[in-house]
């Protein structure tokens, strides 16, 4: 069994292994450049000397940001995960890895718990909200919010400075929104998840 990965072949494999829905939006030489921006962000991620899992949402925007104009269109995090499942399928099948021996992880422990609420949450926004924001913007957002109450020393949250913080952080991601935006989105997750 050869285990040299080809991209050419990777592609096809995968495209061949994706829903009809990502099949009929992405062609075979699209996923082939998806798969190389995969590649692209691992190799950033390498550079930073950082042994940590793949964050899927800093993975999509990196995808996002480089792809050629209208050479493809935009790509969801959920989208990713199926690109890297259907890679890692295709690698198991030419046998670079066993699929026992396959820990690879594609995100981190906030991610794992916003991906499960995060179609619920969204269905939840107001219609003005949905119209401002995708589902994956709200996803951001829910995750820098984990991510600030993990980094806090505090017991007590500070909701004003949590927003503050997520709206910087937005910003570094070109999303403007406004504090009234963030609080009326973690407003609808709390409600969700009976914090209220």
């Amino acid at each position: 069994m050869e285990n040299n990965y080809n991209e050419t072949d990777a592609a096809v494999f995968i495209h061949k292994h994706l829903s009809s829905q990502m099949q009929q939006k992405y062609t075979t030489e699209q996923i082939e450049y998806l798969l190389d921006l995969v590649y692209e962000y691992y190799d950033t991620i390498d550079d930073d000397g950082n042994d940590t899992d793949v964050n899927i949402v800093e993975m999509t925007a990196f995808i996002n940001q480089n792809v050629r104009n209208n050479f493809c269109s935009p790509i969801e995090y959920k989208e990713v995960e199926d690109l890297l499942n259907a890679d890692n399928a295709y690698m198991e099948s030419i046998g670079i890895f066993e699929p026992e021996n396959n820990a690879c992880s594609f995100d981190n422990d906030d991610i794992v718990s916003m991906e499960n609420i995060i179609d619920d949450v969204y269905a939840l926004l107001p219609e003005h909200i949905k119209n401002r924001y995708g589902k994956d913007n709200v996803f951001d957002i829910l995750c820098m919010e984990c991510n600030y109450i993990n980094n806090t020393d505090y017991e007590e949250i500070d909701e004003d400075e949590m927003c503050e913080y997520i709206q910087q952080n937005a910003a570094e991601k070109d999303m403007e929104i406004s504090v009234e935006d963030i609080k009326n989105i973690l407003d609808v997750e709390s409600s969700f998840l009976g914090e209220y």
